[in-house]
């Protein structure tokens, strides 16, 4: 009897054990399943270099400089012809993105107090009916009090839609962190990390080309030039929402 009975403890241990194991494995692949970062296309472009950016050839204009400054490298721009054309369109034809910029302001309301210094498009593009092409641009508007507010705007080929709230205004000479989110029609812009505004917006058959190029510090057709710095810029073809945005301090 006694034996038998051992015989059937070591059993019952062994499949006590098994099951533990397969909990256990379950458990380990769901946590491993779930921690995977986001798999979505992403570039993230640190701007400290006049001939690269993202591994991209870039067109100089005006005399934008390489500076130090306690986050690292930045770019500089002067507001009056500075920019940058960087040969590639890191959307592709994604339906759906996020576009996030490091940048601080310099106080340049008498300079240029409109600057549209984030400027996505194919300059080949055109839309009929539509005098302009589809785009999507970043841009500030500067106060007199030392103050700027966001402006981001959407061109599809379906209309324009413009995100803009003169009251939500943020100090210049500061860090900042601004992005432009699309899904399901909704575009939405936030500053550090703080949605601002939204607005509803379609498009039929794309919302960029493919081919493009981005104009950083300026409007593509050399207009609406920035005053200040510009440290990183980052796109992803995925509406992030903002605890996956990228840090002010990186």
């Amino acid at each position: 009897m006694k034996t038998k009975f051992e015989r059937v403890e070591l059993r019952t241990s062994k499949s006590l054990v098994r099951f533990c194991v397969l909990i256990l494995l379950n458990c380990f692949f769901t946590v491993s399943y779930a921690a995977e970062p986001d798999s979505s296309y992403s570039e993230v472009w640190e701007l400290k270099s006049l001939k690269k950016i993202g591994g991209h050839k870039v067109q100089v204009f005006g005399d934008p400089e390489i500076v130090k400054t306690d986050r690292g490298k930045a770019i500089k721009f002067d507001g009056i012809d500075d920019r940058l054309l960087v040969d590639n369109n890191p959307l592709g034809d994604a339906k759906e993105f996020t576009i996030e910029v490091i940048f601080k302001a310099d106080p340049a309301y008498d300079i240029s107090n409109q600057p549209r210094f984030i400027h996505f498009q194919d300059p080949a593009d055109t839309l009929s009916g539509w005098p302009l092409a589809r785009r999507i641009m970043i841009e500030l508007r500067l106060t007199p009090q030392k103050e700027w507010y966001l402006d981001g705007y959407l061109m599809t080929d379906t209309g324009e839609r413009t995100l803009v709230n003169n009251t939500l205004t943020h100090p210049v000479g500061e860090w900042s962190h601004a992005a432009l989110t699309y899904k399901d029609n909704t575009f939405k812009t936030y500053v550090n990390g703080i949605l601002e505004t939204t607005g509803v917006i379609g498009f039929t058959e794309k919302l960029l080309n493919k081919v493009g190029k981005v104009s950083i510090g300026g409007r593509m057709n050399r207009l609406n030039y920035y005053s200040g710095l510009i440290k990183t810029l980052k796109i992803t073809r995925k509406a992030l929402e903002p605890h996956q945005f990228i840090h002010i301090n990186k």
